[in-house]
């Protein structure tokens, strides 16, 4: 579905995909993909100064931060994600997340605006500690016991907010009632005046990442967070069955 494609974004991951066959010089990336010379400069500087690929000499690398997420969200499952996460923004309106789970934080995959002029604001590679967000608490909920156990001996529970979880007996708590109902909140505990509810994405049993939808606490009340949650796990699962 070619509108729903970020060109920029593709060619990224283009070459992240081509990295993981081999390392490249910026000849050979120009070459592979008929970049011009300026936008293979500017893709592969800011791959590397976001730390996903290494330059050695004159010759471009995956990094080990590439490496552990190409193995848990790799780039076909990112871009399957783009047609329901449009379809679903477009439906609610307000802007729609895919995030994963890198170490103790959780970063930002995909992101599709919302309609509103008054909306959450995100970009792709945007990240935050895990216990923060709807997609962070939700990704934990559903990780099996010891990955959770070491990830939460990790965590520093910073507060944002009035309303973030600081203990960690609360927030335990919390995850397995997140794990029972299937989704989670965001209540104004990553910033005042946002609330955010996201879902799991399955993939053979396992958690690979999750899916959010953010707004304005005014607009995204909770009278919506049930009906908004069904639309979540239902554009989860579109995900899942179409990985």
């Amino acid at each position: 579905m070619k509108q729903y494609e970020v060109a920029t974004l593709k060619k990224g991951l283009l070459i992240l995909d081509a990295l993981q066959e081999k390392d490249m010089t910026l000849r050979e990336v120009i070459q592979t993909f008929s970049f011009n010379k300026s936008t293979a400069f500017r893709l592969l500087y800011t791959l590397e100064i976001m730390g996903y690929v290494k330059k050695i000499d004159n010759s471009y690398s995956l990094t080990k931060k590439m490496g552990f997420l190409s193995t848990s969200f790799n780039s076909k499952a990112n871009w399957l994600s783009v047609p329901p996460l449009y379809e679903l923004s477009r439906e609610v309106g307000e802007t729609t997340y895919v995030g994963i789970l890198y170490g103790t934080e959780v970063v930002t995959s995909q992101v599709v605006d919302g309609t509103h002029s008054m909306r959450a604001h995100s970009e792709v590679g945007d990240r935050a500690p895990v216990h923060l967000s709807a997609l962070g608490k939700v990704i934990l909920a559903f990780l099996d016991k010891t990955k959770l156990d070491e990830i939460l001996k990790e965590l520093t529970l910073v507060q944002n907010t009035k309303n973030t979880f600081v203990d960690l007996h609360l927030l335990k708590e919390h995850l397995k009632v997140i794990r029972k109902q299937g989704y989670a909140v965001d209540d104004e505990e990553t910033e005042i005046g946002l609330r955010c509810i996201a879902a799991p994405v399955i993939f053979e049993g396992n958690m690979i990442s999750a899916v959010a939808i953010s707004g304005p606490a005014l607009r995204l009340n909770k009278k919506l967070d049930r009906t908004l949650s069904k639309k979540l796990i239902q554009c989860s699962s579109r995900i899942s069955k179409m990985l």
